[in-house]
């Protein structure tokens, strides 16, 4: 997604917020009811969508499953309907389906997800859930771990993800995240101002040999957090002039299968 995107569709969260969700944890449900939008929460099956904006009878209607988890109150739900109220309210989105030029489409959580439409949603949905001031509020003078990525995500009511994914976007410290199912990479993203070192991995092939993600990458029949842990900086990277060493710290849940790790430098 372009620069200029992200800062329009961040424009636009912040708008809605201060219009309608100015303290406290965001209600999506007022934001929808402001806009005179009815939201469905049904069952459509497990292996169909988890939300879908349509347009029919001259009236726009958010669709929910309830198959996938998704709740009114639940993560999962929360994102899902701030994801279908950014198709919504993003105008290009609405524009388009309103008149045909884009069909009703179902909407998936994924980290996978390439579609532009779908990460301008899942953006908007980061803006709107996370609040960029309270966001670094939070934050602020705050030791850098897995757990306060469960602290923020609990603080916001959102996934562990939404919450990693934000603080790349605006936290205060440089870091990579790598996710992972047995041992086998799948997605990774990095800060901006990450050391722009090569890696020696790759998606769709294995962790590094000597990283604690490698140790841990068969357990997968319980939650489990890692210790922070020191390991050589050659371990994931070609190192010629960064320190000797990461920090490294691991985390899998069941719920999603991934294995989540943290890299980051002193």
């Amino acid at each position: 997604m372009k620069n200029h995107r992200k800062k329009k569709i961040s424009f636009l969260a912040n708008f809605v917020l201060d219009e309608i969700c100015q303290n406290g944890l965001v209600d999506l449900h007022a934001i929808a009811n402001y806009e005179e939008l009815p939201v469905h929460y049904d069952h459509y099956e497990s292996n169909t969508f988890d939300g879908m904006l349509v347009y029919y009878n001259s009236k726009f209607h958010i669709h929910i499953n309830l198959d996938k988890g998704n709740t009114s109150n639940s993560r999962r739900g929360r994102f899902t309907l701030a994801h279908e109220l950014g198709h919504y309210l993003i105008d290009e989105h609405r524009i388009a389906l309103k008149y045909g030029f884009m069909s009703a489409h179902q909407s998936k959580n994924s980290l996978l997800n390439k579609d532009l439409i779908e990460q301008e949603a899942d953006y908007f949905a980061s803006c709107l859930l996370l609040p960029e001031k309270q966001f670094r509020l939070a934050c602020a003078k705050k030791q850098f771990s897995i757990d306060l990525m469960i602290n923020l995500s609990d603080q916001f009511h959102v996934s562990l993800m939404a919450a990693i994914l934000r603080f790349i976007e605006i936290g205060s410290r440089e870091f990579m995240i790598v996710a992972s199912k047995r041992g086998i990479v799948q997605w990774f993203s990095k800060s901006t101002d990450f050391a722009k070192l090569k890696f020696r991995f790759n998606v769709g092939y294995s962790l590094p040999n000597d990283s604690i993600s490698c140790k841990y990458a068969c357990i997968v029949n319980r939650d489990f957090t890692t210790n922070i842990e020191e390991v050589d900086t050659d371990t994931w990277f070609y190192n010629s002039y960064y320190p000797l060493f990461v920090y490294e710290q691991c985390y899998y849940s069941q719920i999603n299968g991934y294995l989540i790790t943290l890299v980051w430098f002193s």
